[in-house]
């Protein structure tokens, strides 16, 4: 092992060999009886933990607990927020949705009608016979 991979292995692992997996571990306390820089990037790092943990706030055990308790009591009672597509499949399912879109679909669909047929629409070349209106009486019977 070499003192740069040493480094990577105690930027990941930490200072506490019992966190390193075996093979590793071993590796490095060998590393550490002969290597002058590993030994100074150890008690460095050592140092860095040392002060973390002294400024790290001490939390009573009951105290944690009430707060993972409660935190996943809100997880449970909070209600997943669906996604665009399951928001657009409950709005085409609703009934007054569907309802509004069908009226409005066909009142769309009347009023194209009545702009195409409207007689006031119809337009004569000067040179054409005129166009008669006609009803559904006299195409039927």
């Amino acid at each position: 092992m070499h003192t740069t991979e040493f480094e990577t292995l105690l930027d990941r692992w930490g200072a506490d060999f019992a966190t390193w997996p075996t093979a590793e571990a071993e590796a490095a306390r060998h590393l550490l009886v002969w290597s002058h820089e590993a030994q100074a990037a150890y008690e460095a790092l050592k140092g860095v933990e040392l002060g973390l943990s002294v400024t790290r706030p001490a939390i009573a055990d009951a105290q944690a607990e009430r707060v993972v308790r409660r935190a996943l009591s809100a997880i449970e009672q909070r209600e997943a927020n669906p996604s665009l597509l399951e928001r657009f499949r409950r709005m085409l399912l609703a009934p007054l949705p569907r309802a509004a879109m069908a009226m409005s679909l066909t009142g769309i669909g009347f009023a194209i009608g009545l702009a195409l047929t409207s007689p006031t629409t119809v337009r004569f070349d000067t040179g054409a016979s005129p166009l008669m209106p006609t009803s559904a009486d006299d195409v039927l019977f």
